[in-house]
């Protein structure tokens, strides 16, 4: 499984079976494009399922639930059979209370935030992508924190203790 930037902006995450554009600015070829605000509207994908509404949906054997948080939507799956949560930080923020721990939490940080909260989420790794990453990196206080523009890892190859990845081009 790995997580990785897209060139202009967004995220990608490709699984065996499946690869999924989050939030995409390129005009590429993907299994599905998650949308993290359904407000958005401009979409570039070619081709795939484009998912920008609340349910359960399965692509390419990959089982996700998308939960909305007023404007935004989080999205838990199961990729490789790997847990994976991902959303806009101050979603996550909302409603981190009624989320499950998941191996990987993967936050878009559009402004700078408090993500002390994260730690409760993640099993295994915390990664911080988008504008704000950055600041919200540093304001976090973990040391160790690593820079690196694509994740992967397998689930027998997560880290024991939680890891923290700074997503961004570099």
């Amino acid at each position: 499984m790995e997580i990785a930037i897209l060139p202009k902006s967004g995220l990608k995450i490709k699984g065996k079976r499946a690869t999924f554009a989050i939030d995409p600015q390129d005009k590429s070829d993907y299994e599905a494009v998650l949308l993290l605000n359904n407000n958005q509207i401009d979409i570039k994908s070619d081709s795939g399922v484009i998912i920008s509404g609340p349910g359960d949906y399965e692509i390419g054997g990959i089982k996700m639930t998308a939960i909305r948080t007023e404007q935004d939507l989080i999205y838990s799956m199961h990729v490789d059979s790997v847990s994976v949560l991902l959303g806009n930080l101050s979603a996550l923020d909302k409603i981190h209370s009624k989320l499950q721990e998941h191996n990987i939490v993967v936050a878009n940080c559009k402004e700078n935030a408090n993500a002390s909260f994260i730690t409760t989420l993640a099993e295994n790794v915390i990664i911080f992508c988008g504008e704000k990453s950055g600041e919200v990196v540093n304001g976090f206080g973990k040391e160790n924190v690593k820079t690196m523009n694509k994740y992967s890892s397998t689930k027998d190859k997560l880290p024991a203790e939680v890891e923290t990845i700074l997503l961004a081009n570099s």
